[in-house]
């Protein structure tokens, strides 16, 4: 298992509105909650959007399909209940991106929050009440500090060598 951020995308079975629903919406949040408060990830950032949860997150117990499963086995039956009528809820794929630096991270951050602006479901990401971009859930998610740091101006080679005299 890596210890690297991963951008995830579940969506709902034939991509339906599910989650348009106020109530799916917070079961699915409440799931993701319950997921980094039991340590099954670290998450850097998440979304509800009607048709999929995306987040972006360190998963630490499992790897990124046993992180999913775990997220799919808290929600179904909440969600079987609420949505009476649909025969699955989950798409059996998902989506994954290995996030391999700050800027990829960031980019999919601001990617992934900026997504109900625009899919034109709200003007400002922070309104939306689905989103870690919402003040909200501020302390609900922690940033990635696991990617080395270098000067922007010092070749990562150049930078390994430089480390290596300083310890001799």
């Amino acid at each position: 298992m890596s210890n690297q951020p991963v951008y995830i995308r579940m969506p709902t079975e034939n991509e339906a509105p599910y989650f348009r629903n106020r109530s799916c919406a917070e079961a699915v949040i409440g799931a993701v909650m319950d997921a980094q408060k039991d340590d099954w990830m670290q998450l850097h950032g998440f979304v509800v959007l009607p048709e999929a949860l995306e987040l972006v997150a360190t998963p630490t117990k499992q790897g990124v399909s046993g992180l999913v499963a775990h997220l799919q086995s808290e929600t179904i039956p909440l969600l079987a209940i609420l949505l009476p009528g649909a025969a699955y809820i989950w798409e059996k794929r998902f989506m994954q991106i290995t996030l391999n630096t700050q800027r990829a991270l960031d980019a999919r951050l601001a990617m992934l929050l900026l997504a109900p602006v625009a899919s034109g479901i709200v003007e400002m990401a922070a309104s939306y009440p689905y989103s870690s971009a919402n003040p909200r859930y501020t302390a609900a998610v922690v940033t990635y500090t696991g990617f080395d740091i270098l000067p922007v101006d010092v070749p990562r080679s150049t930078a390994h060598t430089q480390d290596l005299s300083l310890s001799t």
